[in-house]
């Protein structure tokens, strides 16, 4: 399972697959879970409604690019290892 790294309250940082790095804005999540059908085996939504890493790094790129794009609020950010935004 990865291990992810809280940045502020609200803010979740996790690597996955490859190069990317997550970022998950929790502060705009609205539990849609797009993310979850898309990248099931990276993200789950917790008991409080908002999106939550699972295993990232062992979903697929295409997935988590998927699922940042369906994001109705751009909870999910995309970076690469660098630090350099990918997404949005």
């Amino acid at each position: 399972m990865n291990t992810s790294d809280e940045i502020s309250d609200n803010m979740v940082e996790a690597r996955g697959p490859g190069d990317l790095v997550i970022i998950l804005d929790r502060s705009v999540c609205i539990g849609a879970a797009d993310c979850v059908a898309l990248a099931p085996v990276g993200f789950a939504v917790d008991a409080s409604g908002k999106v939550r890493f699972v295993n990232p790094d062992a979903e697929s790129g295409s997935r988590i690019w998927a699922a940042a794009r369906r994001c109705p609020t751009d909870a999910i950010l995309l970076e690469d290892r660098s630090g350099t935004s990918l997404y949005p």
